[in-house]
Parts: structure tokens; sequence; C-alpha cells
């Protein structure tokens, strides 16, 4: 809550309030540009990745690293990461490409994150390499993603308050499609938070937090190539 307040202070001179009513034709707008259209499907699938991954980071820590007391500050070290390497990615995308670099970072996301298929117990610093590896390649989807959005926002004369509550809801629809569906199919396969799990269940966790995610991000691959993006 303090940092909220002291958020508004300082940004109270960067506030532009308008009053004006949302009209009918304000999601049409959006709705009708192609682009704007599968940058949203894009939002949803290049956040499921990371939706997934959130859902199952404690219980892969607890139950797979075995080291409970470090969930915390592997924690801090992924969103320390994404939020350190988010200028810099924002300076490769201005140099060559929003879509170059974003796809980039997206292929280096799989490569690394894939080695948290392999760990076990007691491996917590290769795991805090994995962590740190993988927040840098998050703060490249923090930066890019939303600026080739505003971008087109700003080109398509679409409302920019409509296309941003879109987006952030894109983005929340991943984490509760993977909460609803993701530990209910870990349970399905033998896996019990907080208890004794056999090697079947150890699996299937190690597979829903490792391997599902980099299938997700290959999805969002596999639709950024297809994006037509143009200047």
């Amino acid at each position: 809550c303090a940092i909220v307040i002291l958020a508004n202070v300082v940004m109270q001179r960067q506030w532009r309030f308008k009053n004006v009513l949302a009209q009918e034709d304000d999601t049409g707008a959006i709705n009708s540009d192609p682009v704007l259209r599968q940058l949203l499907v894009l939002a949803v699938l290049n956040t499921a990745p990371v939706a997934v991954s959130s859902t199952l980071f404690l219980f892969f820590v607890e139950s797979r690293l075995m080291a409970p007391e470090l969930a915390g500050p592997l924690l801090i070290l992924f969103f320390l990461a994404a939020a350190a390497t988010a200028p810099i990615w924002t300076f490769l995308a201005a140099r060559y490409g929003a879509k170059p670099v974003l796809l980039f970072s997206m292929v280096a996301a799989i490569f690394v994150f894939l080695n948290a298929f392999f760990l076990t117990s007691g491996q917590t610093s290769r795991f805090a390499l994995i962590c740190l590896a993988s927040g840098a390649t998050l703060g490249a989807d923090l930066a890019i993603l939303p600026a080739i959005f505003a971008r087109r926002l700003s080109s398509t004369g679409a409302p920019a308050e409509i296309g941003f509550g879109l987006w952030n809801f894109a983005s929340k629809l991943s984490l509760a499609i993977s909460a609803v569906i993701v530990l209910p199919v870990l349970e399905f396969f033998g896996f019990q938070p907080g208890h004794n799990n056999s090697d079947t269940g150890l699996f299937a966790l190690s597979f829903g937090y490792a391997i599902l995610p980099c299938a997700l991000k290959l999805l969002a691959i596999w639709r950024l190539l297809r994006l037509q993006l143009g200047d």
C-alpha cells in the first residue's frame, strides 16, 4: 500500500483525466483490426507458460527440489531479473526490430526453462540460474509485447483504455485457466501437495512445470511467426 501511494505521488503530474464515456463502437474498433485481434490471442498464448509455471512454482520448489525455505528468494530473483532486463530488451528492439528480438527471447526461454525438467532434489543452485535466465527472457515479454500492442492501437486510432482493458483480460485469462486445469490434472496423475509423492507424481509435477510451459511457448512462437506487423 505504501508503494502504491508513493507511486501516485511521484506520477501525480503525469495523469491526464478526461470525462469521456466509452462509445458503442469502442470495442468494435479493436475487433475490426485483424492485427489487434491476433495480438490479443498472442497475449493469451504467451502468458500461458508463465501462468502455468507460476501456479506450480511453490509446489516444484517444495516437492521436487525439497527446498521450501528458498521459494521466496528464488521467486524474487526471477522477477528482479525480469525488471532489470526489460530496458535492455527495449533497447535491442529499437535497434534490431521488435519482432526478431521478441522471437529470440521466446526461443531462449524454451532452451533455458527446459532444463528445469531434469532437476532433482537439492539442485537449488542450478534452479537459481534457471530463475535468473528465465526471468531475463520474461523481461522481453513485459517490455516488447505491450509496446507492440500500444503502437498498433495508436496507428488504428482505437481507444487505448478499451484496448488495454482487453489486453489485461487476456493476460489474466491464462492464469485463471491454468489454475483450473493444471492442478486437477496433476492430482489425477498422483501428485499431492505437501505429501510424500511417488516417482509418478513427481514426474507429473516436473512435466507440468517445465515441459508444458515450453510446449505452450512453441504455440506462442507459431502465432508470432504468422503475425504481420508491417513497419
